[in-house]
């Protein structure tokens, strides 16, 4: 066991910082954010612990996102390459359009039946760029259908590539065996297509620079998580918790298995590590923060 890994483990251990996965872990696919989990991050930032959100979802969505977890506070977006302070941009992490049409080449002459997407690094405001066919399954986001040589931009937060004949796991798998992780980052959230970014961009990366700005060490981070996207931020966080639910290298990679967000599973263990907090008597009655059925699974 890594060194931070088993301070993570002594007896009486609290974390300084805890990072948490949106989509699946943080919040309930479909049903928006539980008053629990709200309630046990407020009070962990109430006793000086931040809870910093960590998602795949790019900054287009960072109006959606403010409204269900709320305005203040750090949050890293777009796989760890973009981190806020409240809505001020403290970092952007982005590769160039060349790089990724080099790659997205290479893809094609691997891998038949794929489409792909790219988000624009340059401006936030733009719509995701999807190639005829892609099939994306968020309506709440703005996007627009191209020709696939006008899909990359000059800059790109990342890409996608997406297939309705070969498995997501599959494609991360063979992408990475020729995709070295010093030129791009190959991931998946658990939602049907590959994500490529630019190099030493993944979430255990945007929480890195938070620690490092706030000279947190990792081992004194929690973090929670359900998706293999999440897995750099498993191994570099002091201790890692994945949702039951979770996808099954997730599982694997855990120090620790939650309840799945649809039960609160981040309230119930953070009730368990600190003696102070405790559950809202009746969760399942509560209203939701935010309650969009369209915003189950974004990124």
């Amino acid at each position: 066991m890594r060194e931070h890994k088993r301070a993570a483990r002594m007896p009486g251990w609290l974390p300084k910082l805890v990072a948490t996965d949106l989509d699946g872990t943080y919040i309930c696919h479909g049903h928006g954010l539980s008053v629990a989990h709200r309630a046990a991050r407020d009070w962990l930032e109430s006793i000086g612990v931040p809870v910093v959100p960590v998602t795949g979802r790019g900054p287009r969505l960072l109006d959606l996102t403010r409204a269900q977890i709320g305005e203040d506070g750090l949050l890293i977006m777009g796989q760890g390459g973009i981190v806020y302070d409240g809505r001020t941009l403290l970092h952007r992490a982005s590769m160039s359009g060349a790089v990724a049409l080099r790659i997205l080449r290479e893809v094609r002459e691997r891998l038949d039946d794929v489409r792909i997407g790219a988000e624009d690094a340059d401006d936030f405001t733009e719509p995701l760029r999807l190639e005829h066919g892609f099939v994306w399954p968020f309506s709440m986001d703005e996007s627009i259908n191209v020709d696939a040589r006008d899909v990359v931009p000059a800059e790109v937060l990342k890409v996608f590539v997406e297939s309705q004949s070969h498995d997501v796991d599959l494609m991360v798998a063979l992408i990475r065996s020729f995709v070295p992780p010093e030129v791009a980052y190959v991931t998946h959230s658990g939602i049907g297509f590959v994500e490529i970014s630019p190099p030493n961009v993944s979430k255990a990366a945007g929480v890195r620079f938070i620690c490092e700005r706030y000279g947190i060490d990792h081992a004194d981070v929690l973090c929670f998580g359900d998706m293999p996207n999440d897995l750099p931020m498993f191994e570099w966080s002091g201790r890692a918790v994945a949702m039951g639910d979770g996808h099954p290298d997730v599982l694997a990679a855990a120090d620790d298995v939650a309840a799945p967000a649809c039960d609160i599973g981040i309230a119930r263990y953070i009730a368990g590590l600190f003696d102070g907090f405790r559950v809202p008597e009746d969760p399942a009655r509560e209203v939701l923060a935010v309650r969009d059925e369209s915003a189950g699974g974004v990124e």
